[in-house]
């Protein structure tokens, strides 16, 4: 595994002890809907990338003003060149990611590619070399699963995957929650995936704050992994009070350095308009827009500390564990 001091950014190494308080987990831009030349990816309309750039620069620059110092970006297919606009306009450092998301949701290229060893050179190619055709180089891995148990073709994308992350020592996170965890930390683990480098997304997610189904995920933290929540706002995926309890159980069993929190926050163009996550059918959530980076800060991290949270355990899900999870110990 190679030796890093410092986490590759969209604008050029960013030293562990710079991160300052990083969002985890988020999506610079994101594609939802059918294409007609895509498979579940829509490229944003030439008339609106203009428009894109400026939305998403507004909302970074939203975050820098409440705290913000660095942001996780992970989506795994990207436009690169309008990344690059967008970070040369913000001072929120911005560490792209490599990987495949859900097999349904991406680029037809990427959905199609079955040779596992194709995986790993796309990946190890955009961590070590570049995005595309630029010199942008990918800081960390993200991978998903649609459920459990994984399908053949996302098997073949958690072990390329563990070997990536072993070969080039940058962490991998992944997306589901639960029910498929264990799976896919085993996939990773096996592949030869140091466990203090991996990330499990969306943990809360259908546990309901319930014990018995939390202490069951104990063994993963156990092995130094990490736990990311982000549904902060969202309570058609977790109650508030089931976020607290699972966030409280984790710290009260000694893992609060296994803890990370983020928002999460997508949104993508449907018919001219911008929809966030939560806006659409079927859940059409009316405050789906108020959920920007700055949310964390200005809403959701208020209401953990009234929920009895210390500004010391924010401070480790926001700064100490991001830092560690990307290898600054």
């Amino acid at each position: 595994m190679r030796s890093h001091r410092a986490a590759q950014t969209i604008t050029g190494p960013l030293p562990y002890d710079k991160f300052g308080l990083t969002l985890i987990h988020e999506h610079v831009l994101w594609f939802g809907g059918p294409g007609l030349q895509h498979v579940g990816y829509t490229p944003i309309p030439e008339a609106l990338r203009d428009e894109t750039v400026d939305f998403a620069v507004s909302m970074l620059n939203d975050a820098a003003r409440a705290g913000v110092r660095t942001l996780v970006d992970l989506t795994p297919h990207r436009p690169i060149d309008l990344y690059e606009r967008i970070a040369r306009r913000t001072s929120v450092k911005i560490i792209a990611s490599t990987g495949f998301y859900r097999r349904a949701k991406i680029p037809a290229a990427l959905a199609a590619m079955e040779d596992e060893r194709q995986m790993q050179e796309r990946m190890t190619r955009e961590i070590t070399h570049g995005i595309d055709d630029t010199r942008i180089r990918a800081g960390i891995i993200k991978i998903a699963s649609e459920g459990a148990p994984l399908t053949e073709w996302e098997q073949k994308v958690f072990r390329a995957a563990g070997r990536v992350q072993k070969e080039t020592g940058v962490p991998v996170a992944t997306h589901s929650g639960p029910p498929s965890a264990p799976l896919q930390h085993d996939l990773l683990v096996h592949s030869g995936a140091d466990p203090r480098r991996i990330m499990l997304s969306h943990m809360d997610v259908g546990t309901k704050g319930d014990p018995a189904r939390l202490g069951a995920l104990l063994p993963l933290l156990r092995q130094g992994s990490y736990f990311e929540v982000d549904t902060f706002g969202q309570d058609f995926y977790t109650p508030w009070r089931e976020l607290v309890a699972f966030l409280r159980f984790f710290c009260d069993a000694g893992f609060a350095g296994r803890m990370c929190i983020s928002v999460d926050c997508n949104w993508h163009w449907e018919n001219g308009v911008k929809i966030f996550e939560g806006g659409e059918a079927p859940t059409r959530d009316p405050n789906a827009s108020q959920r920007t980076y700055a949310y964390l800060l200005t809403t959701a991290v208020p209401r953990l500390l009234a929920s009895g949270f210390t500004q010391r355990d924010i401070d480790t899900f926001l700064i100490d564990n991001p830092r560690r999870l990307f290898g600054g110990e």
